[in-house]
């Protein structure tokens, strides 16, 4: 129920149980959540606080208003399974989905006297014509490990599939840190974080082959709908 006495406005109380049942999935994609008047009677409220609520639902993309008809969900939660960390392309290929990249950047950098290539882009899934970013990541790749990398087309191509097929080097191991992160203007408009939300999830880290060498170091900042399924060994 909605808090009165609580220092946080009715609307916001209400909009944040809303996209919680949204994100933990009890209304699905395609779904009609209650109407105005039976959200008004469940949570003892008026009908200002409830369109105030919705208001913010369809800023942050998870719902729509369809006339006559109700507000319908339009996100479906990703389960990102931390074991597939580093492969975003093969992992919706494996779900059926289908994965946009859109490259926010794309240069030769020097770190320590080095060259690397950094590219970093914002991943997403692309459902019913609307494209939904779920992270954007940062990839820093030695050039004397992989010369010509910046030939590719990384909107087009899979990372992961050049480094495996164009240079014959596997991504196997990761070495990740899970820490939050203060979010950008760029990030907020690209990731439809809400004015609400002050931090992110960030993961970083290297990224290392076959032979255990270091070929990418990687930092990833997910949108607030990304769930984690974090799964260890005990030896």
């Amino acid at each position: 129920m909605l808090d009165k006495n609580n220092y946080v406005p009715l609307y916001v109380q209400l909009y944040r149980l809303l996209r919680e049942e949204i994100l933990n999935g009890e209304y699905k994609q395609g779904e009609f959540i209650p109407s105005e008047t039976e959200l008004m009677k469940t949570f003892a409220t008026t009908r200002g606080t409830v369109r105030n609520a919705i208001s913010l639902l369809v800023n942050d993309g998870l719902v729509q208003q369809v006339r006559g008809k109700g507000t319908l969900v339009l996100l479906r939660p990703l389960k990102y399974n931390i074991t597939n960390f580093g492969g975003f392309t093969d992992y919706l290929n494996i779900r059926n989905e289908v994965g946009v990249s859109k490259v926010l950047d794309q240069s030769i950098v020097s770190l320590e006297g080095k060259s690397f290539y950094k590219l970093i882009r914002a991943r997403g899934v692309k459902k019913g014509g609307t494209t939904t970013y779920l992270m954007i990541d940062t990839s820093i790749l030695p050039v004397d490990i992989f010369p010509g990398l910046d030939q590719y087309d990384f909107e087009k191509e899979s990372l992961y599939q050049v480094l495996r097929e164009k240079y014959l080097i596997y991504p196997k191991r990761t070495e990740i840190a899970l820490s939050p992160v203060s979010i950008d203007k760029q990030t907020r408009e690209i990731l439809q974080v809400h004015e609400n939300e002050h931090a992110l999830l960030k993961a970083e880290g290297s990224i290392f082959d076959q032979n255990n060498i270091e070929i990418e170091k990687v930092k990833i900042i997910y949108a607030p709908n990304i769930e984690f399924n974090i799964m260890t060994e005990l030896n």
